[in-house]
């Protein structure tokens, strides 16, 4: 089985994950590839100094113009990331305006599925 890591939880909003006791949050398996997916997602380009093209910078991208083409930056992210099956890799637009993007995990792991709400570009994302 493909060791797919273990890290700190993250919230929707990047912030670190508290259990009710006080302690961090983990992420691990399928659920730290989905952060981290989403990760690259949302930070845009350059905002890591460590690796300066980490991020397809979805939440700013949001503020511009309405023909950005949303799905093939969900791709990317998915795409970058090596413990994802290729050809796996999904994209949709919901009928609610959220975009979908599924793919499955090296390892037998499963899949894993992130909503991204974005019909009203002038909120954050989901």
């Amino acid at each position: 089985m493909t060791q797919l890591g273990t890290d700190i939880r993250l919230n929707q909003y990047g912030d670190v994950s508290f259990t009710a006791d006080g302690d961090l949050e983990i992420a691990n398996g399928g659920a730290l590839v989905a952060q981290d997916v989403r990760t690259e997602i949302i930070l845009s380009p350059g905002s890591c100094f460590w690796a300066p093209s980490f991020g397809q910078g979805l939440g700013d991208a949001l503020k511009g113009p309405k023909d950005f083409d949303v799905e093939s930056r969900l791709k990317a992210a998915a795409y970058n990331d090596e413990r994802v099956y290729f050809d796996s890799i999904k994209t949709a637009q919901l009928p609610d305006g959220r975009y979908l993007l599924s793919f499955e995990l090296f390892g037998d792991v499963g899949s894993e599925e992130l909503y991204f709400d974005l019909k009203d570009r002038d909120n954050d994302l989901d």
